[in-house]
Parts: structure tokens; sequence; C-alpha cells
């Protein structure tokens, strides 16, 4: 008596009484398993579109601003005031360029933070490809800088003088944009290129470090200093500045190891 086949027999159910299962089952078996393939972001047909159309915008905003956008880096690097910027005319050209461009930066940054998350998500099967915290990452970038920029108006109208406040906040806003073509390639990298996450996250330490070197530089460049002001000027600095993208980072490592995954794969 072949007591093995007592052991592996399994009930009759209505797959296993057709046609086709009895002819499946006398193949040989060749002992090769099969496995479902994984998911990636970069074969996702969505995200590739998503990063093509920002592409495309990006080109068209620096075609488009070019010299707006050469003559608002003059004044950033300037210590003095610029009479010449009033003569620019743009029409609201450079306030819809300067938003695509945080736009664009806000999107990369999501992407690149939440591309792993995504991918880990994935591999359940239960769970879809939730594209829905692309869109989340967008929000709270611009969340933040929607509060930073509350955060400056109040302080400098404290502070400060109304021209100041209002150069600093142009200065703020344009380095802010400007950092989507730095953020659009690493986040080209993350997507396409899984072995080089290193590298991703040492050239985001690097933009952010160069992001914030950029701002001190406009705060000292932008208002007049006293004796001892460098002390005073640093303190704001890391109040405003430093303070809040701490925060911000410490909150991000919390979601994204506890809250988002947890809640999402368990």
């Amino acid at each position: 008596m072949n007591y093995d086949s007592i052991l592996t027999a399994t009930d009759s159910n209505v797959i296993n009484k057709t046609e086709f299962y009895r002819v499946g089952a006398s193949l040989p078996d060749v002992t090769v398993p099969m496995a479902e393939r994984m998911y990636v972001v970069s074969e996702d047909g969505y995200v590739m579109a998503a990063m093509v159309l920002a592409f495309f915008v990006l080109a068209a905003v620096l075609y488009n601003c070019r010299t707006m956008f050469s003559c608002r880096l003059k004044d950033f690097f300037t210590t003095k005031r610029q009479y010449a910027e009033e003569q620019v005319n743009d029409n609201g050209g450079e306030a819809v360029g300067i938003l695509l461009l945080t736009l664009i930066g806000a999107f990369s940054v999501s992407v690149i933070y939440f591309n792993d998350i995504v991918e880990r998500c994935s591999e359940v099967p239960v769970v879809s490809v939730p594209y829905w915290l692309y869109a989340v990452g967008i929000l709270v970038f611009l969340c933040f800088v929607g509060l930073k920029s509350g955060l400056y108006a109040l302080v400098n109208w404290v502070f400060f003088d109304k021209d100041s406040s209002k150069r600093w906040m142009q200065g703020y806003v344009f380095v802010t944009a400007l950092t989507a073509f730095c953020f659009y390639p690493i986040a080209l990298v993350e997507t396409y290129s899984n072995s080089l996450r290193e590298i991703v996250t040492a050239s985001v330490i690097l933009v952010v470090l160069l992001y914030e070197i950029l701002m001190f530089y406009k705060l000292l460049a932008n208002f007049k200093k006293k004796k001892g002001g460098y002390l005073l000027f640093f303190l704001y600095f890391c109040s405003v500045e430093m303070l809040p993208a701490l925060v911000v980072w410490d909150v991000a490592m919390l979601f994204s190891g506890n809250i988002i995954v947890k809640n999402l794969l368990y």
C-alpha cells in the first residue's frame, strides 16, 4: 500500500475535478518553484509619467523665466539694495514659475522619501500601491514651507524693518524653489538605481547643508549687523531655520519607522 498517497491526498473540489488539473498532475515535476514578480517603483508607469512631466515643467519654467531668475540670483548675492529689479515686468510669470518649481521640489522630496516605503507596502498582496503617500509628502512639504514663511514674517515684523523683511522673504522663497533643480536628479537616481541609495542619502544631506549655508549668507548680507550681532544672528537662524528642520527630520523618521510602515504592512 502506498502510504504516502494517504498523507498527500486532498479533498475533492471544483478545481481538481477538471480535466486540465488531471493533465497537469500527470506532467513531470521539474522542481522549479514559481514566485510572483515583486513590485518595483522604477517599472511603474504612473511614476514614470510623473517624472517625465516634472522634467518638461522644469525645462519650460527655466526657459520662460531665465531672465527673471538671473536677476533674482544676482540680487540674492548682493549686500546692497538693488533698484533695477523694479524694472523687470514679469506679469505674474515669476510667481507661477516659483510655484511650479516648489511643487516639483516637493514631489521630488516625496519620491526620495516614500519610494522605499511604497515598495515595502506593495510586497503584501492585499495592499495596493499606496500612491497617496506621494500626495501626503507633497502636502507636508508645502505646509512646512508655508509655516516657515509665516514664522519668518512674524519674527521679521518684530525685529527688522519692512524693506529687509521683504528681501529676506524673496530670497527664502527663491532658494527654496531652486532646490527643485537639485532634488529632481536625486529623485531620478533614487527611482531608477536602487544600488545607489547611499549616494542618494549623502546627496540629500549635501543639498540641505548647501541650502542652509545660502540662507545664513542671505541673513548676514541682508540685515545690518551691529557690534556682537553675529551671535544674535546665529541664534536667530538656529531658531527659525535649523530647529524646524531638525523637528521635521525627527518626525519623518518616526512616521517612516513606526506609524506608516506598521499601519500599512501589519
